[in-house]
């Protein structure tokens, strides 16, 4: 089944796809902020290295949902929203936990977020807590490279992961999708009005 799977919650970004039943993966690395969603840089790509490749012919579509970048869950959740209204294909939200555990299910999944934010997966619900301490004890752990955290029994994986173990799980049999398509599903945004 032809699925493409978007990932913008990383600096870098990723896009994973099934197509004419190959899989492709994409990774885009920027430095210049402005620069990192280039849409047309990033469709141009896709369509210079996959044969034939046309969205219309997408059957399936999900993105990474977080924790991470919620900027980038949004602006993935936009373009699909964008792109369900042109093909008419619903688009599902997944969580990057629930990937970043997915060959790893007797694992905690344990994600850094920004200042002392921690995200982990713990008995098939994703939490989100404040210190390392409130994380289960005693067990086994798989995390990304790039949060430089340090468990007793981890393995760490890089962030690519996401989007691969995420086109896994859409075409995959069983439906561990978000129940909402929105990002920021774990914890509540606090914004703070200024003058």
């Amino acid at each position: 089944m032809n699925s493409i799977v978007i990932d913008l919650t990383s600096i870098k970004h990723y896009v994973a796809l099934n197509y004419n039943e190959k899989h492709y993966f994409f990774e885009f690395e920027e430095e210049s902020i402005k620069k990192r969603n280039d849409w047309d840089h990033k469709i141009s790509t896709i369509r210079d290295n996959i044969p034939g490749f046309e969205f219309k012919h997408i059957e399936q579509m999900a993105y990474a949902a977080g924790p991470g970048s919620y900027t980038g869950a949004r602006l993935a959740f936009t373009f699909l929203d964008t792109l369900n209204l042109i093909i008419n294909k619903k688009f599902y939200a997944f969580s990057n936990l629930t990937a970043l555990q997915h060959n790893h299910p007797e694992r905690v999944a344990v994600m850094k977020g920004s200042k002392n934010d921690y995200f982990y997966r713990y008995n098939d619900t994703d939490h989100y807590c404040e210190s390392l301490d409130e994380i289960p004890k005693d067990t086994a752990y798989v995390v990304l490279q790039n949060d430089q955290l340090k468990f007793k029994n981890m393995i760490e994986l890089n962030c690519e992961v996401i989007s691969k173990n995420i086109l896994d799980l859409v075409m995959g049999p069983e439906n561990k999708a978000l129940s909402s398509n929105y990002p920021n599903y774990i914890k509540e945004l606090n914004y703070v009005k200024s003058r």
